[in-house]
């Protein structure tokens, strides 16, 4: 529909085009954002769900899905059981009901730590020289037969691991059970409030840069964009064309992004201003309202103008 074209007894006119690819750089990044703790929850349930402890006569490894740790039995350090600790604190990593992973402080020593629970833990020393493993690193994990974890990884250790385990090349250890790391109150909170945001900005941005537009007619003003506020003649003070320097716009609420600014502004001596525009340039159109101040961009500002002359 070009400007100036008549709907419903109204002329109607566009915003001024402005062709930017940042807007969908911001959205994008917006979006990401938004998502990314919801992203880092479906992580660690996939963590959770897979991991395993598997010992064999080579050693240690470690399966959580998205990785391995592999720590070969030559550089196995000690491997024992661990006292429940009183203190448990993270340091960098997941610490959630059903699933520990990262770096923790326990009971004042720094460990790398992968469990489900906090309970019938075995720790892992890597040697000092290690190559393959992480070298002088305390792994903390919590098998569901610690007992046999522990002596089936010491035979691997001392090379003796037909005599401890027979025929079987290798046994596989499931962690204790825990809580699901997708029933976490946190994750559900995560989605009430990411995913409205993930979704609803793209279309905010989207709806509302590509409906905006302006219409004048016999009842006054008219501002379409996400909805349609009247500016009536009768609350109309005064029409002014802005060219020339503008003052700089600073937006309160609402958005300003490259090539889409709607809200409330201030701007200089102008004020508070609501402000409906795709680009902060001369010439721009003052209303002066009952209600404050609107600034508009048309693209045709003359034809603008004299529809304005041509109703009011």
């Amino acid at each position: 529909m070009s400007d100036g074209a008549m709907v419903n007894g109204e002329q109607v006119f566009h915003p001024t085009t402005v062709r930017s690819p940042w807007v969908g750089v911001v959205v994008a990044v917006v979006v990401l954002s938004s998502l990314l703790p919801l992203g880092m929850y479906f992580y660690y349930g996939i963590v959770q769900s897979s991991l395993s402890y598997q010992v064999g006569p080579a050693g240690l490894t470690v399966e959580m899905g998205v990785g391995r740790v592999h720590i070969p039995a030559g550089e196995v350090a000690a491997v024992d059981r661990l006292a429940d600790p009183a203190q448990s604190r993270r340091v960098a990593g997941a610490s959630m009901r059903g699933l520990q992973m990262g770096w923790f402080d326990l009971d004042g020593q720094r460990v790398y730590r992968l469990t489900t629970a906090g309970r019938d833990l075995v720790f892992v020393d890597t040697a000092p020289d290690a190559a393959a493993a992480r070298a002088a690193t305390r792994y903390v994990f919590n098998p569901t037969d610690p007992d046999r974890f522990v002596a089936l990884l010491r035979a691997a250790q001392a090379g003796q691991w037909a005599a401890a385990a027979g025929t079987a090349q290798e046994v596989v250890f499931r962690p204790a059970a825990g809580p699901s790391v997708l029933g976490e109150p946190l994750l559900l909170f995560s989605i009430a409030v990411t995913v409205p945001i993930a979704v609803g900005f793209p279309w905010l941005v989207w709806s509302g840069a590509r409906g905006l537009h302006y219409r004048v007619g016999p009842e006054g003003i008219a501002v379409h964009h996400l909805g349609r506020t009247l500016y009536r003649w009768s609350s109309i003070r005064r029409i002014q064309r802005l060219d020339g320097p503008l003052p700089r716009f600073f937006r309160v609420y609402g958005a300003s992004l490259p090539g889409y600014h709607v809200g409330t502004f201030t701007a200089g001596p102008l004020g508070s201003v609501k402000l409906y525009a795709r680009r902060l340039a001369p010439p721009l159109v003052l209303l002066e309202t009952s209600t404050g101040k609107v600034v508009l961009d048309p693209e045709d500002v003359d034809g603008f103008l004299q529809a304005v002359d041509k109703y009011r």
